[in-house]
């Protein structure tokens, strides 16, 4: 909020492409935040581009690697199943008969095991001579799975194959090199890390020509045009560098808060923690949780009203939960679908004391649901 606040109140409130001092010093906070958010994700500053959320971003890395495509006469995408839906909805467009760059993109969705991983083997299996993309999330939203991001993208570059991959869930959580792991484009977004919402950036490595998703003036090198956030840009980069200077102790802050929400949940029964269970394969503070016999909508009214906050699912428009597309992906039942809530978990907000709030509000609510569904 402070780096927020000098922005706007300060000397830095003009539009940083402005020919004036007041522009000048706009953009030089811009490009200090730009500077900072590489730092961290061990990327070069040009390679940082602002953009407004998760959602654009992953939108202008596949019309990226479409472009490519056409340009290289390779229309085959490959995806996981398992994909943010700004993810799907895109390659579903990019798919149709009158989409972007000709359409008619030939898409591939890899599913991932029973635990939410997608197997390079079968990515490997899906890529095709005339594959020009691929996109893989480095982890999953629902069930916390890190996905071989590193391995994909090596594969990827043997064969001349763009690689993206959504990070927004990971930036801030587990350390990123761009430079070193080689990715061609990396999706992040303010909010996930506790900056402001209404930013973020898509990461393209120098062999990549970002194509514009939306089009006006030559803003972002002329890849994104619109006045930039510099208010917005100044909070993300102060946000992240604060998550990843104390990634070490908030990760294993957060790990041992799960281990004891774990513990007392299953402890009693009738719980079943889905995805991996592994530390290393998945996210510290994401818990996916079945409860047997506990439909999840009710749930998260009654939750709701004991002050913890979880969610089952994606929220559609109307507020209805929507199935998830991931647990369908991971062959899990509908059945146990139906009973599926995710706890996040995060070190600043959360304690032992919360955890066992959180804990005893989630057992005294599927007790209630099982007795009343008798």
């Amino acid at each position: 909020m402070d780096a927020m606040a000098h922005i706007m109140a300060g000397d830095a409130f003009a539009n940083p492409s402005s020919q004036h001092a007041a522009g000048d010093a706009a953009l030089r906070a811009l490009e200090e935040a730009r500077r900072e958010v590489a730092a961290c994700l061990r990327s070069r500053p040009s390679e940082v581009e602002w953009v407004s959320c998760g959602t654009e971003a992953n939108n202008q890395a596949l019309l990226t690697g479409a472009a490519y495509g056409a340009r290289e006469g390779r229309r085959h995408i490959v995806a996981s199943a398992v994909e943010h839906p700004s993810v799907l909805r895109m390659l579903e467009r990019l798919a149709s008969a009158d989409g972007p760059f000709g359409g008619g993109f030939d898409v591939t969705l890899v599913r991932p095991d029973e635990t939410g991983v997608v197997g390079v083997a079968s990515v490997k299996e899906a890529l095709r001579e005339d594959t020009c993309l691929v996109s893989l999330m480095y982890a999953n939203n629902e069930v916390g799975a890190i996905q071989p991001v590193r391995d994909v993208c090596r594969m990827c570059r043997k064969r001349a194959i763009l690689f993206h991959t959504d990070a927004v869930q990971a930036a801030g959580h587990v350390p990123i090199d761009f430079t070193r792991d080689g990715f061609d484009m990396l999706s992040v977004s303010a909010h996930k890390f506790h900056g402001p919402r209404g930013v973020g950036a898509l990461l393209c490595s120098k062999r990549v020509v970002p194509a514009p998703l939306l089009l006006g003036g030559a803003q972002e090198r002329g890849h994104r045009a619109g006045t930039v956030n510099v208010a917005g840009a100044a909070g993300m980069a102060c946000a992240l560098r604060e998550a990843c200077e104390g990634l070490g102790d908030s990760a294993s802050r957060v790990e041992a808060l799960r281990a004891r929400l774990v513990s007392r949940l299953t402890e009693a029964g009738g719980v079943r923690v889905l995805g991996p269970q592994e530390p290393s394969l998945r996210l510290p503070g994401i818990v996916a949780l079945a409860l047997e016999g506990v439909d999840h909508e009710s749930a998260l009214v009654l939750l709701d009203e004991a002050g913890v906050c979880v969610s089952a699912g994606s929220a559609c428009a109307a507020g209805a939960v929507e199935s998830s597309h991931v647990l369908a992906a991971m062959g899990v039942p509908s059945e146990v679908a139906r009973t599926y809530l995710r706890v996040s978990i995060d070190a600043t907000e959360n304690d032992e004391r919360s955890i066992d709030e959180a804990a005893d509000a989630i057992l005294q609510v599927a007790e209630r649901l099982r007795g009343s569904a008798r």
